[in-house]
């Protein structure tokens, strides 16, 4: 949230010589947390408001012009450029020293003395986008200078910035930091926290009370005060909806509003001021002689302010004639019923919604606004009348000719004053950590705004009507109070005295850790993060199917309802997206998927529903634009990253190949006799249907599998002194004879043989139907000589012979 320093100041007075950054820091400290302080007029130093006196033509140039320019203390002469320059006209001079952006492209640049064409010219008369003001005052045409004619008030010689508005200090605050204080979501309720931090007096919030008008009767029926405690409505006619002021316009603009209409524009200015949304109906537009609360009806559709159509159901509330619904609670107004140019009667809403419905209203329709985000907060409902009377006001002061024409309806159900809480001075004392006397902490809690009565040690403490709605509510809130104001950085630090047991190891947070250093460091792979949510169109283009997904029921985007049970589908997209740029792509993701088939914890204490399984998975993904092996790549990765880590692993036969894999190009990785891991290319279809062209190899490994592995011992095998020799093999055989099967026979064979490795499974043309082909890698050795080619080649046939024996395989040449 964006705070005005200048706006504070109507409520507030800060001690002499306090800056915005001793502010920021010490609303930091003990309230909520300061983001960013920024000077507003900062870089707008040395520009003044000019007035051009003379415009002549330039003796050396066809497009340029010589001005003579009133700054106040003097007449300066400049050469412009300016397409509409002319005499009379209000401009922004930057004087000699000032910095710009040359024609609003580059750094800023100081300007100095110049001479063009023969012309000596003493400053420069900027466009809006030369000063950064582009996005206030958008140019019409180019090379358009920024015209303030039109500004009230404007004097030549008066600073830009004071003539703007633009004199003040923003300072931004972490909405997080205050999601607990619905009393801070504007201007006065802060004003009052500065307050009682600098023992400051708090300017009185009080508007005048609304005379009501004798036109309208105007009703109220409220279905459900739980879902609508307050809720207030009077009319205005007589309103000319035109521009808002300059001053109501700058107040906005400096907190990042944009101005829209003077009825709208004081809306927003009440919400920012006293932290109460108002909502501001065109009267003519709906039956407003009565106005319905109630809750919306299942498929009730809608159109809001943004013209986006949406569709509710009966968990939300929504605002009624007898007719329709003209605007969705606490979230935003319907287009039919809001504020234009022909509006000349106003209803203004002032209400109090239960929190929970608004934030699950808007969650559930994707539609946050300003206005959600402080019902979400559990606002006071007696917010609602000096709002109202605030707006009014305003609109009376705006409109002069406006007059009030019904009403003030009040439908409210609220009950707030809770009974005054009891603390003891020695509890708080024992949990702040000091001994502080009943006269400093009954001061501290009357500054926020308590009452407070002693008896003894006891202090009976009644809560301000900000703060009752949610924020205080046992006794420790009220020791915080107190710490907080006191300082927390006052608090001298001490050590607790008791044992420390360690925490226990985190296994798998260890592996993902060493994986990641071990292709990103060793390997050369990239980590990319995605979202964990996926849209039907993705499950689509993998080739899976939307059963087997979990969906949300309260998605964050409706693109994407679904949970990923791989990490595939976005890799596959940073793929595409990344191969436009690089000739070779490693990159790697380790993070969680969601597998319903796999339950996992319960969902509550109180809930037999259990949640899906949550393991973690790496994926490893290769891909070229050269023509390359990409199973082979990410094999060679399998190897390094399950050798590093320890473990003793085997390539084996899936038990089933998926839509997205390569229906010969794929294996398992098995650790244990349990299969943890695949290695596969991606079926070309499935490239395909990513928009690539090129082969994808991808290394998939269940890392909360393998982290429940224990490591075997590692048992010490001299090095070699004598090289291997390898010897390749294809043998077609039987679908139903495993991988494990073959590798256990052929290393019985002969003792010679060390190692077999997989490197193609093959199932296609010219193989016989319910058989496959497959192809290995036989390495052999001896430890004492070196092996002579006739050996290895007795050898292989001894397990050709085996295999043709045990399995009817027959050789592939």
């Amino acid at each position: 949230m964006k705070v005005s320093l200048n706006w504070l100041k109507n409520y507030v007075t800060l001690p002499a010589g306090t800056t915005a950054q001793e502010l920021a820091l010490k609303l930091t400290m003990s309230t909520v947390e300061v983001e960013g302080v920024e000077e507003q007029g900062k870089n707008l130093e040395g520009i003044v408001v000019g007035k051009v006196q003379k415009v002549s033509a330039h003796p050396n140039a066809d497009k340029l012009k010589v001005c003579q320019v009133d700054i106040g203390e003097k007449l300066l002469q400049v050469v412009c450029g300016g397409s509409n320059v002319k005499e009379n006209m209000l401009v922004a001079l930057a004087k000699i020293g000032s910095r710009v952006k040359w024609h609003g492209e580059g750094e800023l640049i100081e300007l100095k003395p110049a001479t063009i064409r023969g012309v000596d010219s003493e400053g420069m008369i900027c466009a809006a986008e030369e000063i950064g003001l582009d996005e206030r005052f958008p140019a019409k045409e180019e090379k358009e200078i920024l015209n303030l004619s039109s500004l009230h008030r404007l004097k030549p010689g008066m600073t830009l910035s004071k003539a703007l508005g633009l004199d003040d200090t923003i300072i931004e605050i972490d909405n997080k930091s205050m999601t607990n204080r619905p009393d801070l979501w504007g201007h006065y309720g802060l004003s009052r926290e500065i307050a009682a931090l600098y023992r400051n007096r708090l300017a009185k919030y009080n508007p005048p009370e609304i005379k009501p008008g004798k036109e309208k009767k105007i009703s109220v029926e409220v279905e459900d005060f739980k879902m609508c405690p307050r809720y207030m409505v009077v009319e205005v006619g007589n309103v000319r909806v035109a521009p808002s002021p300059p001053w109501l316009q700058e107040k906005l603009l400096a907190v990042g509003l944009r101005p829209i209409n003077n009825i709208v524009d004081i809306t927003n200015y009440v919400m920012l001021d006293l932290g109460e949304p108002l909502h501001a109906f065109d009267a003519n537009l709906f039956k407003a002689d009565k106005i319905i609360v109630r809750k919306a009806k299942d498929g009730e559709e809608f159109i809001t302010l943004d013209h986006q159509k949406h569709k509710s159901d009966s968990s939300m509330l929504m605002i009624a004639d007898k007719e329709k619904a003209v605007a969705l609670a606490g979230v935003m107004g319907c287009l039919d019923s809001g504020i234009s140019a022909e509006t000349q009667k106003v209803v203004f809403e002032a209400a109090n919604f239960e929190a929970f419905t608004i934030r699950h209203t808007a969650v559930k329709l994707g539609l946050r606004t300003d206005a959600s985000a402080r019902f979400e907060k559990s606002l006071d409902p007696n917010l609602c009348a000096l709002a109202l009377r605030k707006a009014v006001q305003l609109t009376l002061e705006l409109c002069p000719e406006a007059v009030v024409t019904s009403n003030v309806a009040d439908e409210s159900h609220f009950y707030l004053q809770q009974g005054p809480m009891e603390i003891s001075l020695s509890f708080l004392n024992k949990k702040i950590g000091l001994e502080m006397d009943k006269k400093q902490v009954v001061g501290i809690l009357e500054r926020l705004g308590f009452v407070v009565k002693t008896k003894k040690d006891l202090l009976s403490v009644a809560i301000p009507t900000w703060r009752a709605t949610k924020d205080i509510s046992i006794p420790e809130d009220l020791v915080e109070e107190v710490a907080r104001i006191y300082g927390y950085d006052n608090i001298k630090t001490s050590l607790p005295s008791f044992s420390i047991i360690p925490p226990e190891k985190n296994i798998l947070r260890g592996l993902e850790n060493q994986v990641r250093e071990l292709l990103v460091l060793n390997q050369g792979y990239t980590e990319v993060y995605n979202y964990s949510f996926i849209s039907a169109a993705e499950v689509q283009k993998l080739g899976d199917k939307l059963e087997n997904y979990v969906a949300l029921d309260n998605p964050l985007s409706k693109e994407k309802p679904f949970l990923r049970r791989h990490l595939l589908t976005n890799l596959l997209e940073n793929t595409a997206r990344n191969l436009e740029y690089v000739d070779e792509l490693k990159i790697l993701e380790i993070g969680k998927t969601f597998l319903p088939e796999k339950p996992g914890i319960r969902a509550g204490e109180k809930s037999d529903e259990l949640l899906p399984r949550q393991d973690s998975f790496l994926n490893a993904v290769f891909a070229a634009k050269k023509n390359v092996f990409p199973f082979k790549e990410v094999r060679a990765a399998a190897e390094v990253v399950l050798q590093k880590l320890g473990y003793k692993w085997q390539a084996t036969e899936l038990p089933e190949i998926y839509n997205w894999q390569h229906p010969t190009r794929s294996v398992g990785i098995e650790v244990q006799n349990v299969l943890v891991g695949q290695i596969y290319e991606v079926n070309p279809l499935i490239v395909q249907n990513f928009g690539l062209e090129e082969k994808v190899g991808v290394l998939e490994i269940n890392l909360t599998e393998l982290s429940e592995k224990k490591l075997e011992p590692a048992v010490f095998e001299p090095v070699p002194i004598y090289p291997e020799i390898v010897r390749d093999l294809a043998v077609v055989l039987s679908q139903e004879i495993t991988h494990a099967e073959i590798v256990k026979t052929i290393l019985e064979v002969d003792p010679l043989l060390k190692k077999v490795e997989l490197f193609d499974v093959y199932e296609g043309e010219n193989i016989k139907k319910d058989f496959k082909s497959m192809a290995y890698h036989l390495i052999l050795a001896n430890q004492e000589r070196t092996l002579t080619a006739n050996e290895a080649e007795e050898a292989l046939n001894k397990v050709i012979k085996t295999l043709q024996n045990k399995f009817k395989a027959e050789v592939r040449s």
